[in-house]
């Protein structure tokens, strides 16, 4: 079989001759998650997100060793409990949002009723998200021995406090997971997300020597040059956002009129109370950061803005 191509049977994309993307489905568009499953001596799945049917597919389909989750939002974990003969794999700082669904709901902070509710209802009958045994935690540099493939862990935080992508370096490819490279950008809308360390994170894999990158919502992406370029794209949403936000704070607004710009969404798709809940956990962490950098100060009503722009 070419490399590149898919697989008959299953969404599979072979990309080496042990590394096989799994395309999830809604071509990997939330609520779904794309994965990659490793065939060496340990069959290793990155992320249980891909759906359902396919989970159970590939479940049955496959003697699946490892179950390795870049991180614990329920896109990423939602059919862990499908693989019950597997060992699942976190890395630390999100084993606990992984054990406990209750846990992943408080990071989503919401303390109005209404997008609880369709929160908590998106969690437990959408996703069916249920507690998960972790039987591994690893932190930044753990090295999983496949057998002649070496998996690499990168603590890549901001997205969650925990996310980690997953390089193999003889076959310079990475699985960036979350960092999508998505034209949305990065998303931090968890109360456990930090744009800075968003920022650190987009750096350091832009500085890794890879040339193949698996993402989860946005597939394969290949050439080292491209891989430059889409992740500096990705990381300048960040600065264009804050730009924005500043531009609209030339005059005085409240959180709420900040919020209604949308700034970030641009619009609130349905249900629009958890687009809000999201929109306004992700200004108020760039509110955090341009007052600490005296570029934006707190006012009676609000925010005004200090400085016209970002540098």
């Amino acid at each position: 079989m070419q490399l590149g191509v898919l697989c008959a049977t299953m969404n599979y994309v072979k990309i080496t001759e042990k590394i096989l993307f799994i395309e999830a489905e809604g071509k990997g568009r939330y609520p779904y998650a794309n994965s990659m499953l490793i065939d060496d001596d340990t069959r290793v799945l990155i992320d249980t997100g891909m759906g359902r049917d396919l989970a159970r597919e590939i479940a049955k389909d496959k003697k699946v060793d490892l179950v390795i989750n870049s991180h614990g939002h329920e896109d990423h974990v939602a059919c862990n409990n499908l693989f019950k003969d597997a060992k699942i794999c976190s890395h630390k700082f999100d084993a606990q949002i992984i054990r406990s669904v209750d846990k992943l709901k408080e990071l989503y902070g919401s303390a109005e009723a209404e997008a609880k509710r369709l929160i908590d209802s998106l969690l437990d009958e959408h996703f069916k998200l249920r507690d998960s045994k972790i039987d591994l935690e690893f932190d930044d540099g753990y090295v999983f021995d496949l057998g002649t493939t070496k998996l690499e862990v990168i603590h890549t935080p901001g997205h969650s406090r925990g996310h980690c992508c997953f390089s193999i370096p003889s076959e310079k490819l990475v699985f960036l997971a979350d960092v999508d490279l998505s034209s949305f950008g990065p998303w931090y809308g968890c109360l456990d997300s930090d744009i800075d360390q968003f920022i650190d994170s987009i750096e350091r894999v832009r500085n890794l020597q890879f040339e193949v990158a698996v993402t989860s919502h946005k597939g394969i992406v290949r050439g080292r040059k491209i891989l430059e370029e889409k992740l500096s794209d990705y990381l300048n949403v960040i600065f264009e956002r804050e730009n924005k936000l500043l531009e609209f704070l030339t005059n005085e607004h409240s959180i709420d009129e900040i919020v209604n710009r949308a700034i970030v969404y641009r619009r609130f798709a349905e249900p629009k109370a958890v687009f809000r809940l999201f929109e306004r956990t992700m200004i108020e962490k760039h509110l955090e950061r341009l007052v600490e950098k005296n570029l934006v100060a707190p006012t009676g009503k609000g925010f005004k803005a200090i400085s016209k722009s970002y540098e």
